[in-house]
Protein backbone atom coordinates (compact mmCIF):
# COMPACT_ATOMS: atom_id res chain seq x y z
CA UNK A 1 0.00 0.00 0.00
CA UNK A 2 1.48 3.40 -1.04
CA UNK A 3 2.71 5.40 1.80
CA UNK A 4 3.31 1.97 4.34
CA UNK A 5 7.26 1.09 4.92
CA UNK A 6 8.65 -0.75 7.57
CA UNK A 7 9.41 1.68 10.11
CA UNK A 8 6.05 2.73 10.19
CA UNK A 9 4.87 -0.66 10.25
CA UNK A 10 6.96 -1.54 13.19
CA UNK A 11 5.91 1.74 15.07
CA UNK A 12 2.17 1.22 14.88
CA UNK A 13 2.50 -2.49 15.49
CA UNK A 14 4.57 -1.52 18.78
CA UNK A 15 2.03 1.27 19.65
CA UNK A 16 -0.76 -1.06 18.91
CA UNK A 17 -0.15 -4.05 20.84
CA UNK A 18 1.63 -2.33 23.84
CA UNK A 19 -0.50 0.09 24.81
CA UNK A 20 -4.08 -0.46 22.93
CA UNK A 21 -4.34 -4.20 23.06
CA UNK A 22 -2.91 -4.29 26.71
CA UNK A 23 -5.82 -1.45 27.29
CA UNK A 24 -8.36 -3.79 25.73
CA UNK A 25 -7.00 -6.78 27.03
CA UNK A 26 -7.01 -5.27 31.06
CA UNK A 27 -10.92 -4.17 30.19
CA UNK A 28 -11.94 -7.55 29.45
CA UNK A 29 -9.99 -10.16 31.31
CA UNK A 30 -12.44 -9.60 34.71
CA UNK A 31 -14.87 -10.77 33.01
CA UNK A 32 -15.51 -14.42 32.76
CA UNK A 33 -13.59 -15.06 35.66
CA UNK A 34 -16.04 -12.90 37.54
CA UNK A 35 -17.45 -16.17 39.95
CA UNK A 36 -13.63 -17.11 40.45
CA UNK A 37 -12.39 -14.27 42.20
CA UNK A 38 -15.85 -13.68 43.48
CA UNK A 39 -14.94 -16.77 45.25
CA UNK A 40 -11.25 -15.43 46.53
CA UNK A 41 -12.34 -11.99 47.58
CA UNK A 42 -15.20 -13.62 49.21
CA UNK A 43 -13.01 -16.12 51.47
CA UNK A 44 -10.58 -13.96 52.34
CA UNK A 45 -12.75 -10.89 53.47
CA UNK A 46 -16.51 -12.66 55.09
CA UNK A 47 -16.03 -16.39 54.85
CA UNK A 48 -19.05 -16.42 57.30
CA UNK A 49 -22.55 -15.59 56.58
CA UNK A 50 -21.63 -13.12 52.83
CA UNK A 51 -24.08 -12.15 50.86
CA UNK A 52 -24.47 -11.73 47.14
CA UNK A 53 -24.40 -8.09 47.63
CA UNK A 54 -21.26 -8.14 49.81
CA UNK A 55 -19.84 -10.63 46.68
CA UNK A 56 -21.14 -8.36 43.91
CA UNK A 57 -19.19 -5.56 45.33
CA UNK A 58 -15.75 -6.64 46.09
CA UNK A 59 -15.85 -8.07 42.74
CA UNK A 60 -17.26 -4.92 41.29
CA UNK A 61 -13.97 -2.94 42.71
CA UNK A 62 -11.61 -4.28 40.85
CA UNK A 63 -13.37 -3.04 37.58
CA UNK A 64 -14.06 0.60 40.01
CA UNK A 65 -10.67 1.09 40.64
CA UNK A 66 -8.69 0.53 37.16
CA UNK A 67 -11.76 3.19 35.85
CA UNK A 68 -10.76 5.56 38.28
CA UNK A 69 -7.26 5.53 38.11
CA UNK A 70 -7.97 5.59 34.32
CA UNK A 71 -9.34 8.72 34.33
CA UNK A 72 -7.04 10.35 36.80
CA UNK A 73 -4.06 9.03 34.53
CA UNK A 74 -6.01 10.19 31.33
CA UNK A 75 -6.17 13.98 32.58
CA UNK A 76 -2.24 13.69 32.77
CA UNK A 77 -1.62 12.30 29.73
CA UNK A 78 -1.64 15.27 27.45
CA UNK A 79 1.46 16.86 29.73
CA UNK A 80 2.81 13.88 29.85
CA UNK A 81 2.53 13.52 26.40
CA UNK A 82 4.58 17.07 25.78
CA UNK A 83 6.73 17.13 28.05
CA UNK A 84 8.68 13.84 27.77
CA UNK A 85 7.38 12.75 23.92
CA UNK A 86 5.01 10.09 22.60
CA UNK A 87 7.77 7.60 22.52
CA UNK A 88 9.36 7.96 25.40
CA UNK A 89 6.10 8.12 27.03
CA UNK A 90 4.48 4.91 25.80
CA UNK A 91 8.12 3.60 26.89
CA UNK A 92 7.19 4.54 30.22
CA UNK A 93 4.06 3.36 30.24
CA UNK A 94 5.00 -0.27 28.94
CA UNK A 95 6.64 -0.42 32.20
CA UNK A 96 3.50 0.55 34.41
CA UNK A 97 1.60 -1.79 32.43
CA UNK A 98 4.14 -4.81 33.06
CA UNK A 99 4.14 -3.72 36.87
CA UNK A 100 0.20 -3.51 36.89
CA UNK A 101 0.04 -7.03 35.19
CA UNK A 102 2.85 -9.15 37.90
CA UNK A 103 1.00 -7.69 40.87
CA UNK A 104 -2.32 -8.66 39.73
CA UNK A 105 -1.49 -11.86 38.96
CA UNK A 106 0.40 -13.02 42.10
CA UNK A 107 -2.55 -12.23 44.66
CA UNK A 108 -3.59 -15.98 45.13
CA UNK A 109 -0.04 -16.94 46.05
CA UNK A 110 0.02 -14.59 48.24
CA UNK A 111 -3.65 -14.85 49.46
CA UNK A 112 -3.79 -11.02 49.66
CA UNK A 113 -6.23 -9.55 47.53
CA UNK A 114 -5.12 -6.11 47.96
CA UNK A 115 -2.78 -6.84 45.62
CA UNK A 116 -5.21 -7.48 43.05
CA UNK A 117 -6.84 -4.14 43.89
CA UNK A 118 -3.52 -2.70 43.32
CA UNK A 119 -2.69 -4.64 40.61
CA UNK A 120 -6.28 -3.10 38.80
CA UNK A 121 -4.97 0.18 39.78
CA UNK A 122 -1.76 0.28 38.05
CA UNK A 123 -3.75 -0.96 35.30
CA UNK A 124 -5.49 1.10 35.43
CA UNK A 125 -3.01 4.68 35.11
CA UNK A 126 -1.54 2.44 32.15
CA UNK A 127 -4.97 2.13 30.40
CA UNK A 128 -5.31 6.09 31.09
CA UNK A 129 -2.24 6.82 29.80
CA UNK A 130 -2.49 4.30 26.86
CA UNK A 131 -5.52 5.57 24.76
CA UNK A 132 -4.32 9.36 25.10
CA UNK A 133 -0.76 9.19 24.10
CA UNK A 134 -1.40 6.19 21.30
CA UNK A 135 -3.71 7.82 20.03
CA UNK A 136 -1.70 11.28 19.09
CA UNK A 137 1.64 9.27 18.36
CA UNK A 138 -0.44 7.65 15.52
CA UNK A 139 -2.44 10.27 14.33
CA UNK A 140 0.97 12.16 14.12
CA UNK A 141 2.94 9.38 12.14
CA UNK A 142 0.55 8.71 9.69
CA UNK A 143 0.56 9.51 6.50
CA UNK A 144 -2.42 12.13 5.50
CA UNK A 145 -4.23 10.14 3.08
CA UNK A 146 -3.79 7.16 5.86
CA UNK A 147 -4.60 8.72 8.91
CA UNK A 148 -7.67 7.71 9.50
CA UNK A 149 -7.26 4.17 8.79
CA UNK A 150 -4.08 3.37 11.28
CA UNK A 151 -5.56 5.93 13.44
CA UNK A 152 -8.16 3.74 14.17
CA UNK A 153 -5.63 0.84 14.40
CA UNK A 154 -6.10 2.02 18.09
CA UNK A 155 -9.65 1.20 18.39
CA UNK A 156 -8.69 -2.24 16.39
CA UNK A 157 -6.30 -2.90 18.93
CA UNK A 158 -8.44 -2.47 21.99
CA UNK A 159 -11.33 -4.60 20.43
CA UNK A 160 -8.56 -7.80 19.76
CA UNK A 161 -7.60 -6.96 23.89
CA UNK A 162 -10.78 -7.81 24.72
CA UNK A 163 -11.41 -10.89 22.07
CA UNK A 164 -8.13 -12.45 23.51
CA UNK A 165 -8.68 -11.85 27.21
CA UNK A 166 -11.70 -13.67 26.26
CA UNK A 167 -10.76 -16.43 24.91
CA UNK A 168 -8.23 -16.82 27.07
CA UNK A 169 -10.23 -16.81 30.57
CA UNK A 170 -12.45 -19.55 28.88
CA UNK A 171 -13.55 -21.83 31.70
CA UNK A 172 -11.56 -25.16 29.99
CA UNK A 173 -8.58 -22.47 29.76
CA UNK A 174 -7.62 -20.44 32.58
CA UNK A 175 -10.74 -19.56 34.06
CA UNK A 176 -10.32 -22.20 36.54
CA UNK A 177 -10.15 -21.39 40.50
CA UNK A 178 -6.06 -21.76 40.62
CA UNK A 179 -5.58 -20.32 37.01
CA UNK A 180 -7.68 -16.90 36.64
CA UNK A 181 -4.18 -15.32 37.63
CA UNK A 182 -2.38 -15.92 35.11
CA UNK A 183 -4.35 -14.31 33.04
CA UNK A 184 -3.90 -11.04 34.19
CA UNK A 185 -0.27 -11.39 34.55
CA UNK A 186 -0.95 -12.45 30.78
CA UNK A 187 -0.88 -9.12 30.47
CA UNK A 188 2.72 -8.28 31.26
CA UNK A 189 3.83 -9.79 27.97
CA UNK A 190 2.47 -7.15 25.32
CA UNK A 191 3.93 -4.23 27.27
CA UNK A 192 7.22 -6.19 27.42
CA UNK A 193 7.39 -6.91 23.70
CA UNK A 194 6.76 -3.49 22.42
CA UNK A 195 9.46 -1.85 25.31
CA UNK A 196 11.98 -3.92 23.80
CA UNK A 197 11.04 -3.12 19.97
CA UNK A 198 10.32 0.75 20.87
CA UNK A 199 14.23 1.10 21.06
CA UNK A 200 14.29 0.85 17.42
CA UNK A 201 11.50 3.12 16.52
CA UNK A 202 11.69 7.05 16.23
CA UNK A 203 10.08 9.96 18.08
CA UNK A 204 6.74 11.72 16.22
CA UNK A 205 8.38 14.16 13.75
CA UNK A 206 5.94 16.56 14.46
CA UNK A 207 6.18 16.77 18.38
CA UNK A 208 9.82 16.82 17.21
CA UNK A 209 9.16 19.93 15.11
CA UNK A 210 6.70 21.54 17.12
CA UNK A 211 7.45 20.97 20.67
CA UNK A 212 11.50 20.83 20.50
CA UNK A 213 11.71 23.25 17.17
CA UNK A 214 14.50 20.47 16.08
CA UNK A 215 13.83 20.40 12.30
CA UNK A 216 16.97 18.38 11.70
CA UNK A 217 15.54 15.45 13.91
CA UNK A 218 12.29 15.79 12.51
CA UNK A 219 13.29 15.71 9.36
CA UNK A 220 15.32 12.28 10.03
CA UNK A 221 12.04 11.08 11.77
CA UNK A 222 9.43 11.46 9.46
CA UNK A 223 12.18 10.18 6.43
CA UNK A 224 12.40 7.22 8.62
CA UNK A 225 8.93 6.32 8.71
CA UNK A 226 7.46 7.74 5.44
CA UNK A 227 9.92 7.16 3.20
CA UNK A 228 7.84 8.22 -0.33
CA UNK A 229 6.85 11.24 1.18
CA UNK A 230 7.76 14.75 0.61
CA UNK A 231 9.48 15.55 3.20
CA UNK A 232 9.76 19.57 2.66
CA UNK A 233 6.41 19.43 2.41
CA UNK A 234 5.88 18.57 5.56
CA UNK A 235 8.07 21.07 7.08
CA UNK A 236 6.38 23.33 5.04
CA UNK A 237 3.28 22.18 6.36
CA UNK A 238 4.86 22.47 10.05
CA UNK A 239 6.10 25.53 9.72
CA UNK A 240 3.14 27.46 8.82
CA UNK A 241 1.28 25.52 11.93
CA UNK A 242 4.37 26.78 14.20
CA UNK A 243 3.78 30.36 12.24
CA UNK A 244 0.64 30.79 14.24
CA UNK A 245 1.21 29.35 16.82
CA UNK A 246 4.43 31.41 18.09
CA UNK A 247 1.93 34.55 17.05
CA UNK A 248 -0.29 33.50 20.42
CA UNK A 249 1.31 33.12 23.70
CA UNK A 250 2.11 29.40 25.21
CA UNK A 251 -0.69 27.37 25.40
CA UNK A 252 -2.51 26.40 28.79
CA UNK A 253 -5.18 23.95 29.42
CA UNK A 254 -7.44 26.85 30.77
CA UNK A 255 -7.38 28.48 27.17
CA UNK A 256 -9.63 25.17 26.12
CA UNK A 257 -12.94 27.02 27.70
CA UNK A 258 -11.88 30.45 27.59
CA UNK A 259 -10.79 30.84 23.96
CA UNK A 260 -13.93 31.06 21.18
CA UNK A 261 -11.69 29.57 18.39
CA UNK A 262 -11.55 26.77 20.66
CA UNK A 263 -15.37 26.51 21.64
CA UNK A 264 -16.80 24.22 19.40
CA UNK A 265 -13.84 21.50 19.15
CA UNK A 266 -13.75 21.14 22.64
CA UNK A 267 -17.88 21.16 22.69
CA UNK A 268 -17.46 18.01 20.03
CA UNK A 269 -14.12 16.83 21.71
CA UNK A 270 -16.32 16.01 25.26
CA UNK A 271 -19.42 15.05 23.66
CA UNK A 272 -17.94 12.06 20.82
CA UNK A 273 -16.52 10.42 24.28
CA UNK A 274 -19.53 11.24 25.98
CA UNK A 275 -21.64 9.62 23.58
CA UNK A 276 -19.51 6.76 23.11
CA UNK A 277 -19.00 5.86 26.62
CA UNK A 278 -23.16 6.65 27.60
CA UNK A 279 -24.22 4.79 24.29
CA UNK A 280 -24.03 1.98 27.21
CA UNK A 281 -21.87 -0.51 25.35
CA UNK A 282 -20.85 -2.03 28.13
CA UNK A 283 -24.42 -2.31 29.85
CA UNK A 284 -26.41 -3.29 26.74
CA UNK A 285 -23.30 -6.73 26.85
CA UNK A 286 -23.58 -6.98 31.11
CA UNK A 287 -27.77 -6.66 30.67
CA UNK A 288 -27.82 -9.25 27.40
CA UNK A 289 -25.77 -12.01 29.63
CA UNK A 290 -27.78 -11.76 32.47
CA UNK A 291 -31.21 -12.05 30.07
CA UNK A 292 -29.60 -15.33 28.42
CA UNK A 293 -28.75 -16.93 32.24
CA UNK A 294 -32.55 -15.95 32.97
CA UNK A 295 -33.46 -17.71 30.47
CA UNK A 296 -31.39 -20.88 31.79
CA UNK A 297 -28.85 -20.64 28.95
CA UNK A 298 -25.66 -23.03 30.29
CA UNK A 299 -22.67 -20.95 31.24
CA UNK A 300 -20.64 -22.25 28.44
CA UNK A 301 -22.75 -21.09 26.20
CA UNK A 302 -22.92 -17.66 27.36
CA UNK A 303 -18.90 -17.36 27.52
CA UNK A 304 -19.43 -18.54 23.99
CA UNK A 305 -21.84 -15.88 24.08
CA UNK A 306 -19.17 -12.97 25.14
CA UNK A 307 -16.59 -14.40 22.68
CA UNK A 308 -19.08 -14.02 19.70
CA UNK A 309 -19.50 -10.46 20.64
CA UNK A 310 -15.66 -9.53 21.21
CA UNK A 311 -14.96 -10.95 17.57
CA UNK A 312 -18.05 -9.60 15.77
CA UNK A 313 -16.10 -6.18 17.15
CA UNK A 314 -12.69 -7.27 16.12
CA UNK A 315 -14.29 -7.68 12.94
CA UNK A 316 -16.70 -4.73 12.23
CA UNK A 317 -13.68 -2.79 13.43
CA UNK A 318 -11.70 -3.82 10.42
CA UNK A 319 -14.42 -3.46 7.71
CA UNK A 320 -14.23 0.56 8.99
CA UNK A 321 -10.64 0.77 8.52
CA UNK A 322 -11.19 1.54 5.21
CA UNK A 323 -14.29 2.96 5.39
CA UNK A 324 -12.71 5.53 7.38
CA UNK A 325 -11.02 6.68 3.90
CA UNK A 326 -13.35 6.17 1.68
CA UNK A 327 -16.74 7.03 3.24
CA UNK A 328 -14.94 9.77 5.47
CA UNK A 329 -14.89 10.36 9.37
CA UNK A 330 -18.65 12.19 9.46
CA UNK A 331 -20.47 9.68 7.15
CA UNK A 332 -19.08 6.83 9.65
CA UNK A 333 -19.58 8.79 12.81
CA UNK A 334 -23.24 9.63 11.92
CA UNK A 335 -25.19 6.68 9.70
CA UNK A 336 -24.04 3.65 11.93
CA UNK A 337 -24.67 5.34 15.58
CA UNK A 338 -27.92 6.06 13.71
CA UNK A 339 -28.38 2.42 13.55
CA UNK A 340 -27.25 1.99 17.38
CA UNK A 341 -29.68 4.13 18.57
CA UNK A 342 -32.54 2.44 16.33
CA UNK A 343 -31.41 -0.86 17.94
CA UNK A 344 -31.38 0.60 21.53
CA UNK A 345 -35.26 1.18 21.04
CA UNK A 346 -36.21 -1.75 19.45
CA UNK A 347 -34.22 -3.39 22.27
CA UNK A 348 -36.57 -1.23 24.47
CA UNK A 349 -39.37 -3.11 23.10
CA UNK A 350 -38.37 -6.65 22.93
CA UNK A 351 -37.02 -6.36 26.08
CA UNK A 352 -40.12 -5.50 27.88
CA UNK A 353 -42.11 -8.13 26.17
CA UNK A 354 -39.16 -10.48 27.01
CA UNK A 355 -39.97 -9.52 30.73
CA UNK A 356 -43.57 -9.32 30.54
CA UNK A 357 -45.41 -12.54 32.65
CA UNK A 358 -48.40 -12.46 30.33
CA UNK A 359 -46.20 -13.95 27.46
CA UNK A 360 -46.07 -17.39 27.92
CA UNK A 361 -43.61 -18.25 24.89
CA UNK A 362 -40.90 -15.70 25.67
CA UNK A 363 -37.65 -17.63 24.54
CA UNK A 364 -38.39 -15.89 20.90
CA UNK A 365 -38.14 -12.31 21.97
CA UNK A 366 -35.10 -13.42 24.36
CA UNK A 367 -33.66 -14.49 20.81
CA UNK A 368 -34.20 -11.41 19.12
CA UNK A 369 -32.88 -9.10 21.47
CA UNK A 370 -29.84 -11.35 21.58
CA UNK A 371 -29.27 -10.61 17.55
CA UNK A 372 -30.52 -6.82 18.39
CA UNK A 373 -27.60 -6.82 20.59
CA UNK A 374 -25.09 -8.03 18.25
CA UNK A 375 -26.23 -5.66 15.77
CA UNK A 376 -25.72 -2.55 18.08
CA UNK A 377 -22.61 -3.99 18.49
CA UNK A 378 -21.63 -4.48 15.18
CA UNK A 379 -22.85 -0.51 14.42
CA UNK A 380 -20.56 0.50 17.96
CA UNK A 381 -17.58 -1.08 16.00
CA UNK A 382 -18.42 0.57 12.74
CA UNK A 383 -19.01 4.13 14.19
CA UNK A 384 -19.02 4.91 17.83
CA UNK A 385 -15.52 2.88 18.41
CA UNK A 386 -12.78 3.97 16.30
CA UNK A 387 -14.04 7.75 15.82
CA UNK A 388 -13.78 9.21 18.90
CA UNK A 389 -9.77 9.10 19.36
CA UNK A 390 -9.42 10.26 15.60
CA UNK A 391 -11.60 13.15 15.35
CA UNK A 392 -10.50 14.31 18.90
CA UNK A 393 -6.69 14.39 17.09
CA UNK A 394 -7.73 15.90 14.36
CA UNK A 395 -10.02 18.68 14.78
CA UNK A 396 -7.16 20.47 16.90
CA UNK A 397 -3.77 21.87 15.86
CA UNK A 398 -0.47 20.44 17.39
CA UNK A 399 -0.98 23.19 20.49
CA UNK A 400 -3.89 22.50 22.23
CA UNK A 401 -4.22 18.87 20.98
CA UNK A 402 -2.44 17.60 23.97
CA UNK A 403 -4.78 19.27 26.40
CA UNK A 404 -7.27 18.22 24.58
CA UNK A 405 -6.40 14.67 24.98
CA UNK A 406 -6.25 15.03 28.46
CA UNK A 407 -9.93 16.26 28.84
CA UNK A 408 -11.78 14.59 26.35
CA UNK A 409 -10.26 11.21 27.80
CA UNK A 410 -10.28 12.10 31.36
CA UNK A 411 -14.21 12.57 30.18
CA UNK A 412 -14.40 9.52 28.52
CA UNK A 413 -13.10 7.56 31.99
CA UNK A 414 -15.22 9.23 33.95
CA UNK A 415 -18.21 8.80 31.85
CA UNK A 416 -17.40 4.93 31.88
CA UNK A 417 -17.29 5.05 35.38
CA UNK A 418 -20.83 6.23 35.57
CA UNK A 419 -22.15 3.49 33.50
CA UNK A 420 -20.46 0.93 35.69
CA UNK A 421 -21.54 2.64 39.06
CA UNK A 422 -25.56 3.37 37.72
CA UNK A 423 -26.31 0.20 36.06
CA UNK A 424 -26.56 -2.20 38.40
CA UNK A 425 -29.51 0.60 40.20
CA UNK A 426 -30.76 1.76 36.84
CA UNK A 427 -31.53 -2.56 35.55
CA UNK A 428 -33.32 -2.56 39.14
CA UNK A 429 -35.44 0.78 39.10
CA UNK A 430 -36.36 0.71 35.41
CA UNK A 431 -36.12 -2.97 34.16
CA UNK A 432 -36.97 -3.37 30.37
CA UNK A 433 -36.46 0.39 30.19
CA UNK A 434 -33.05 0.51 31.26
CA UNK A 435 -31.70 1.43 27.89
CA UNK A 436 -34.03 4.96 27.22
CA UNK A 437 -31.72 7.11 29.44
CA UNK A 438 -28.60 5.44 26.84
CA UNK A 439 -30.88 6.48 23.71
CA UNK A 440 -31.47 9.71 25.09
CA UNK A 441 -27.89 10.65 25.24
CA UNK A 442 -27.59 9.19 21.72
CA UNK A 443 -29.92 10.96 19.81
CA UNK A 444 -29.00 14.61 21.41
CA UNK A 445 -25.25 13.94 20.73
CA UNK A 446 -26.25 12.88 17.40
CA UNK A 447 -27.49 16.00 16.32
CA UNK A 448 -24.83 17.99 17.68
CA UNK A 449 -22.33 15.99 15.41
CA UNK A 450 -25.00 16.45 12.59
CA UNK A 451 -24.98 20.13 12.40
CA UNK A 452 -21.58 20.63 13.47
CA UNK A 453 -19.30 17.99 13.12
CA UNK A 454 -16.91 18.87 9.36
CA UNK A 455 -15.65 15.67 7.80
CA UNK A 456 -11.62 16.03 8.63
CA UNK A 457 -10.65 13.17 5.63
CA UNK A 458 -7.68 14.59 3.41
CA UNK A 459 -7.41 17.71 5.33
CA UNK A 460 -4.49 19.52 7.45
CA UNK A 461 -5.29 19.98 11.26
CA UNK A 462 -4.80 23.58 10.66
CA UNK A 463 -7.82 23.45 7.90
CA UNK A 464 -9.87 21.58 10.01
CA UNK A 465 -9.27 24.07 13.20
CA UNK A 466 -9.85 26.93 10.91
CA UNK A 467 -13.44 25.29 9.88
CA UNK A 468 -14.33 24.70 13.43
CA UNK A 469 -13.21 27.80 14.78
CA UNK A 470 -16.51 30.00 14.64
CA UNK A 471 -18.66 26.47 15.41
CA UNK A 472 -20.76 27.49 12.41
CA UNK A 473 -23.42 24.63 10.95
CA UNK A 474 -21.58 22.62 8.51
CA UNK A 475 -24.86 20.74 6.66
CA UNK A 476 -24.50 21.57 3.20
CA UNK A 477 -21.49 23.33 3.73
CA UNK A 478 -18.74 20.49 4.16
CA UNK A 479 -18.68 16.88 2.59
CA UNK A 480 -15.50 14.81 1.93
CA UNK A 481 -14.96 16.30 -1.45
CA UNK A 482 -14.73 19.81 -0.51
CA UNK A 483 -11.42 20.38 0.56
CA UNK A 484 -10.79 24.42 0.65
CA UNK A 485 -11.32 25.46 4.29
CA UNK A 486 -14.39 27.12 5.43
CA UNK A 487 -12.68 29.48 7.47
CA UNK A 488 -9.69 31.21 5.83
CA UNK A 489 -6.33 33.07 6.83
CA UNK A 490 -8.68 36.58 7.13
CA UNK A 491 -11.15 34.93 9.38
CA UNK A 492 -8.42 33.53 11.63
CA UNK A 493 -6.65 37.12 11.51
CA UNK A 494 -9.85 38.07 12.84
CA UNK A 495 -10.06 35.52 15.58
CA UNK A 496 -7.15 36.43 16.73
CA UNK A 497 -7.82 39.95 16.79
CA UNK A 498 -11.20 38.91 18.35
CA UNK A 499 -9.50 36.78 21.18
CA UNK A 500 -7.26 40.19 22.49
CA UNK A 501 -9.98 42.32 22.42
CA UNK A 502 -11.36 39.75 24.98
CA UNK A 503 -8.31 39.36 26.80
CA UNK A 504 -7.92 43.47 26.90
CA UNK A 505 -11.27 43.87 28.55
CA UNK A 506 -11.03 41.22 30.91
CA UNK A 507 -7.57 43.08 32.15
CA UNK A 508 -10.12 46.55 32.32
CA UNK A 509 -12.52 44.61 34.65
Amino acid sequence: MKGISGPLVLSIFTTCFGSSFLLGYNLGVANLPGDNIKRFLVGYYKPDNTSGLDANFLYGQTTSVLVICAAIAAFTCGWIADGLGRKRSLMMNNVVGIVGSIISSVCLVANQPALLYFGRAISGLNSGLSIGVAAMFLTEIAPRHLRGMIGACNQLAITIGILISYVLTLTHLLNTPTLWPVAMGVGAIPAAVALVISFFTVESPRWLYLKKKDEEAARKAFAHINGSENVDMFIAEMREELEVAQNQPEFKFVELFRRRDLRMPVILAVLIQVMQQLSGINAVVANSSEMLKGANVSSDMLEYFVVGLGLLNVICTIVALPLLEKAGRRTLLLWPTLVLALTLLLLVIFVNIANNDGVVNKMPFILVSAVLVFIYVAAFAMGLGPMPALIVAEIFRQGPRAAAYSLSQSIQWACNLIVVASFPSLNGLLKGYVYLPYLVVVVVCWVVFFLFMPETKNRTFDEVARDLAFGSIVVGKRTAALQSPVFTKEDEEAATALRRTDDDSKVDA
